[in-house]
């Protein structure tokens, strides 16, 4: 009972800090973990298995972003999101590895590798979370979303292979490469197997069952945990099972179920599931924190050392993650450019302030906590764990500053960002409301035109005079899109006033539903009904006010 008090009085805070940041202009993984480490100092505690938590919250988040994530532009990025999730992973680990351990000499080799491992590991989340509204380019967000997506996986397989170097004592590159390799491929193949056994499994059988819709989205939300299972069973990553899953999905089947219907309350699901979890995690990393901290402190005191020797660790190990960092990113777009130079291919060579962004928007957050915390105790020979707790306490501190980092240095470098004159996307999305359009008055005016000829009488006019209507509406849409002013504008006032006219009568539908229902002239499963299909027309007719230019719209 007490589990279920915290886990609903945690959800509540996640709601209550969303809120919050609507008022104040406070990056919300900030807010969040503030919000946590508040809940414990007033008695909320709650302790979570790290490998429950890997479960049980990313592969869904995960999943999710796998399957958002646009074919076109990650095809496009594929190149610089593989050498960034597994390139600048293996450098990490080794880099950052070996200068932790010139900090701290009497940490084993392998144990500073395990801590590079754990903290290379991109969140693409948490970088979400502190952009406050801002935008990157959409090349350079996609980038990063891939590389957020890859790089949990290789970062812990290469912190597993560094922890079970610390536990035998033993290492083998042959081995570590062997296994980094397999485990990598294998957790591919099942995510990319279950995705595809969802797809087919929807077009032969759930798509034929459009009123259950239950049964659609209870198997989309148990489909990236059956991915990880399977994939932890035979020892491959989860991670990147949830996220192969994700990504066919996505090609196979990019819209999701057979019917809107479906898609509707599949969204708004995992819509309300990932605005949970994303909070609970940086709750959850708050409610870790004060016991973190104070276990920095005593770590301290035991080594005779002050507070501020432990700050500033935590401080060079963070900007020697951003270092690194940018000089991969430096490195790699050289080679790049003069790969492409070398071709004869035009490539346009980033500057260093792309290059900054990228570096400081790395931020660490739930996979590198969950990682860290599963440090075993104790070594095979039945040994202590060595520096267990510092590791512990400098992961968790480099996940505060990296996110203390991005809030203070991102929005000066985003603003010395080059911006596309064009929205490509606006573009696209424009010539193709045009596409559609002419395709339907080509359709109406063709062979569905010929169908009507065969009727007679009554049905052939009011055939006729529906087909004029739709025609008219149509034509009116590409006259409000085409080059002339003057067109332009009489097209866009028609729709103003024709939307306010129709949203005006819709809530006048929704009012007289409502007095029906006082003077219990309909019942409650009436009123469902007639709500949702209100509810839909309206949604519909505020999306396409949405579209008008913000001088024109209601």
């Amino acid at each position: 009972m007490e589990l279920l008090t915290t886990i609903l009085l945690l959800l509540f805070v996640t709601a209550l800090t969303n809120l919050v940041t609507r008022f104040i202009r406070l990056p919300l993984p900030l807010l969040q973990i503030a919000a946590g480490a508040a809940c414990d100092m007033v008695g909320v505690h709650l302790s979570i298995d790290p490998a429950l938590f890997l479960l049980l919250f990313i592969p869904p988040l995960l999943f999710a972003d796998a399957y958002r994530i646009p074919k076109r532009e990650l095809s496009e990025v594929g190149v610089p999101v593989v050498v960034l999730a597994v390139g600048l992973v293996l450098f990490t680990t080794i880099g950052v590895g070996y200068f932790v351990h010139w900090l701290l000499p009497f940490l084993p080799l392998a144990a500073a590798f395990a801590l590079a491992a754990v903290l290379s590991p991109t969140d693409a989340v948490a970088l979400g979370g502190i952009m406050n509204g801002q935008r990157l380019p959409r090349r350079f967000m996609h980038v990063l979303q891939g590389e957020a997506l890859l790089n949990d996986a290789s970062g812990l397989v290469s912190f597993n292979v560094a922890v079970a170097v610390v536990l035998t004592g033993s290492f083998s590159f042959t081995e570590a490469a062997l296994s980094f390799v397999c485990v990598s491929l294998g957790g591919l193949l099942i995510g990319a197997l279950f995705g595809w056994a969802f797809v087919h499994l929807d077009r032969r059988l759930l798509s034929r069952q459009m009123e259950e819709t239950s049964i659609y989205i209870v198997l989309t939300l148990l489909l990236p945990f059956a991915a990880y299972l399977a994939a932890e069973e035979i020892r491959s990553s989860g991670i990147l099972a949830a996220v192969a899953a994700g990504i066919t999905i996505n090609v196979m089947d990019p819209f999701g179920g057979g019917a809107g219907v479906v898609r509707r309350r599949t969204y708004a699901i995992w819509g309300v599931m990932e605005f949970a979890f994303n909070g609970l995690i940086f709750l959850l990393l708050g409610l870790q924190l004060p016991a973190i901290v104070k276990d920095g402190l005593s770590i301290t005191e035991t080594a005779h050392r002050s507070g501020w020797k432990l700050l500033s660790l935590i401080v060079l190990v963070t900007l020697s993650l951003v270092v690194l960092r940018f000089l991969w990113v430096m490195l790699t777009v050289f080679v790049r450019y003069w790969m492409a130079r070398l071709r004869r291919q035009s490539l346009q060579q980033p500057g260093l302030i792309v290059a900054a962004v990228a570096s400081v928007a790395g931020v660490r957050g739930a996979v590198t906590l969950a990682g860290i915390l599963s440090l075993p105790l104790v070594l095979n020979d039945g040994s202590r764990f060595k520096g267990r707790d510092l590791l512990i306490c400098i992961a968790a501190g480099v996940i505060m500053s990296s996110l203390l980092l991005a809030v203070v240095a991102l929005p000066p470098l985003i603003r010395r960002l080059p911006v596309p004159e064009v929205d490509p996307v606006e573009a696209e999305v424009e010539a193709a409301r045009n596409a559609m359009a002419q395709g339907v008055i080509r359709e109406l005016e063709g062979r569905l035109a010929k169908g009507i000829a065969k009727r007679e009488g009554v049905a052939r006019e009011v055939y006729e005079a529906a087909v004029e209507r739709v025609i008219s509406d149509y034509r009116l849409k590409l006259q409000g899109r085409d080059g002339d002013d003057e067109n332009q504008m009489r097209a866009l006032e028609d729709q103003r006033v024709e939307l306010a006219i129709r949203l005006r009568g819709v809530r006048v539908e929704r009012a007289e539903m409502r007095a029906l229902r006082a003077n219990h002239t309909i019942n409650d499963e009436a009123v469902r009904v007639l709500m949702e299909e209100i509810d839909l027309e309206e949604e519909a007719l505020m999306r396409l006010a949405d579209i008008l230019p913000p001088r024109e719209r209601m």
